[in-house]
C-alpha cells in the first residue's frame, strides 16, 4: 500500500455498565452522560471533512455513539459484527465476584494476562479475540488506502489494535487504555504507523 489510511478511532460513550463492576454484556446502553458525550462527539466531527466511511460495532453502546457522528458527517454508519467487544459468553452481565464464584478455575486463569488459551465460558478465547481485533482493523485500513475513515468501537478492539501497531502485541492493550468517548488518530498502511492523536477528550470539556 502506497498511501496511508487516516484512521480516526472513537471509543463509545459512557455506558450503564461503567456504573457497576459487571462484565460488559451485549445489550448495555449508553448512560445519560454517554448520550451527551455522543452529542459532543458529533459536534466535533462535524468539522472533519472528506470522511469516506464510518464503521461501528453494532452493540447499542457503540452504535448509539456512532449514529450522531455519522449524521454530522452526512454518512450512513456501517455495522461490522467483528468490531464487537469480546464475547463473555455465560459470564456476560455478571459481576467479577459472581464470575469468580461460578468459575473459580477460570477466574485464576483469567488473572494471568499471558494465558492466551483462556476462554470465557461459552464465549471467546483471548487468542481468538486478539486475532479478530487485528484482522478487522487491518481489513478496514486496506479497504481505504489514502482515505479518511472513522471507527467507533470498544476498549478491547481499539486498545488491542493500537497495542498491536505500536507495542507489537495486541495483548498489551492495557497500556493503551482509552477513556469513554475519546478520539484517537492513526496514519497506517504506508510505512511505519504514526500515532497522531491518542485518548483526546477536548470535546468533553465542561461535562
Amino acid at each position: 500500500m502506497n498511501e496511508a489510511t487516516d484512521l480516526w478511532l472513537v471509543r463509545h460513550g459512557h455506558a450503564l455498565h461503567h456504573q457497576t463492576d459487571q462484565l460488559q454484556w451485549d445489550e448495555v446502553p449508553l448512560s445519560r452522560a454517554g448520550r451527551e458525550q455522543a452529542v459532543r462527539l458529533a459536534a466535533r466531527f462535524s468539522r472533519l471533512y472528506d470522511v469516506a466511511a464510518l464503521y461501528s460495532s453494532p452493540l447499542p453502546r457503540a452504535w448509539d455513539t456512532a449514529v450522531p457522528i455519522a449524521r454530522a458527517l452526512a454518512l450512513e454508519p456501517i455495522p461490522l459484527a467483528d468490531l464487537r467487544e469480546i464475547s463473555f459468553g455465560q459470564a456476560g452481565g455478571m459481576t467479577d465476584e459472581e464470575f469468580q464464584r461460578h468459575w473459580p478455575e477460570l477466574a485464576r486463569q483469567w488473572a494471568n494476562p499471558d494465558d492466551l488459551s483462556f476462554r470465557w465460558p461459552g464465549g471467546e478465547s483471548r487468542s481468538e479475540f486478539r486475532e479478530r481485533s487485528v484482522q478487522v482493523m487491518d481489513a478496514l485500513v486496506w479497504s481505504h488506502p489514502g482515505q479518511r475513515i472513522v471507527v467507533v468501537a470498544h476498549t478491547g478492539i481499539l486498545c488491542g489494535y493500537l497495542a498491536h501497531l505500536f507495542l507489537g502485541d495486541a495483548g498489551l492493550w492495557r497500556q493503551m487504555l482509552l477513556r469513554p468517548a475519546s478520539v484517537s488518530r492513526v496514519a497506517v498502511g504506508a510505512g511505519e504507523p504514526r500515532l497522531l492523536l491518542q485518548d483526546d477528550v477536548e470535546h468533553l470539556d465542561g461535562l
